[in-house]
């Protein structure tokens, strides 16, 4: 990868920096700014692990633990969101 397309990551990763600095100020419910958060982090993370840890260069093998791996996330995910909506009051 070149400078140039390594410069255009970065410049992806201060946007989604300015993504979450922005959505972090939005009155938005708590399970719709943790689903955008989380969404952006992903995204963050995404970029990270592609270009910056060149698994986008790996051989065909890999993908499947990554495959699992991002299951077992979106799963967490859900969980997170299902938890955090059900909301029980507890005490008098």
């Amino acid at each position: 990868m070149t400078a140039r397309g390594y410069l255009g990551v970065f410049g992806a990763l201060l946007a989604l920096t300015a993504a979450t600095v922005l959505a972090a100020s939005l009155q938005l419910p708590s399970s719709s700014t943790m689903a955008l958060g989380l969404t952006i982090a992903t995204a963050k993370a995404t970029l990270v692990a592609l270009f910056f840890m060149h698994l986008k260069s790996e051989k065909p093998m890999v993908y499947w633990p990554l495959a699992l791996a991002a299951v077992l996330f979106a799963a967490l995910f859900a969980f997170i969101l299902w938890t955090e909506a059900d909301h029980i009051a507890i005490g008098g």
